[in-house]
């Protein structure tokens, strides 16, 4: 696919705008530049910014078939009985 980029325009509402601004100055990046990323986030599926969601991070922590979690789960929330 060519790299080609295509000129639109888009009504926004006041609140969209200036929280697009207000990322603008943070990030000291142009509008336009904004929302191509969050337009190409959506799109993807997966976050564009610099390391993404923390929250993503912890996709998998709960790996496995947690057998002796559920069955001793006070044991893994509390620690062993004094």
């Amino acid at each position: 696919m060519e790299n080609t980029k295509h000129r639109t325009q888009i009504s926004l509402e006041d609140w969209q705008y200036h929280m697009l601004l207000e990322i603008s100055k943070k990030t000291r990046k142009s509008l336009s530049g904004i929302i191509r990323d969050l337009v190409t986030e959506h799109l993807s599926g997966k976050p564009h910014g610099k390391g993404g969601d923390p929250i993503l991070k912890l996709i998998g922590a709960g790996a496995g078939d947690g057998a002796p979690v559920a069955r001793e789960h006070d044991r893994y929330l509390y620690g062993r009985k004094k």
